[in-house]
């Protein structure tokens, strides 16, 4: 597995990843039906290169070849690199109390088989990579408290709680 940055070329794999991820992340404290939801998040997804490219945000594409996907080194597809999970970093983002630059997670997606196989903590070093590189000295993230393997990934590689958001049902 390998990871490179990534371009407008890989828009259409991001955005099929992005709404096949969204189920996971909605929160069960809200209760709108999937199909609302999907179709909400799918006209975000719509604008979103385009809000990459304006805010120079980064791409991070984890690819794995054929013998990797399968287990074997046979067939055409011997070598060729296909990706399987993308990070989208924001590295000018400003943390609201203190104003400090920080990296951003703003998108983070895995290909549900190939959860559990260090493509996210690879995805992960990356962009942490990327921001001691630039002398960004914090990466933050939000994620949903009922999303189990992500909270497991994020704190495995090294990142703490640092506030909660709180939603109370009004109806």
């Amino acid at each position: 597995m390998r990871v490179r940055q990534g371009n407008n070329r890989d828009w259409p794999f991001m955005y099929q990843l992005g709404k096949i991820n969204i189920p996971d992340s909605v929160s069960p404290w809200r209760e709108q039906p999937m199909e609302e939801v999907l179709k909400y998040r799918e006209n975000v997804l719509k604008g979103f290169w385009t809000w990459i490219q304006q805010t120079d945000s980064i791409v991070f594409i984890a690819e794995a070849s054929a013998e990797e996907r399968r287990g074997s080194d046979s067939g055409a597809d011997q070598g060729k690199q296909q990706p399987v999970g993308y990070l989208v970093l924001y590295p000018s983002s400003r943390e609201e109390l203190t104003g400090v630059i920080q990296g951003w997670v703003m998108d983070f997606g895995v290909l549900p088989e190939w959860r559990g196989q260090g493509v996210g903590k690879e995805l992960l070093r990356a962009a942490e990579d990327y921001c001691r590189r630039q002398e960004i000295s914090y990466l933050g993230l939000a994620v949903s408290t009922h999303n189990l393997p992500a909270l497991h990934l994020y704190e495995t590689s090294g990142f703490a709680e640092e506030r909660k958001i709180m939603v109370k049902p009004l109806k």
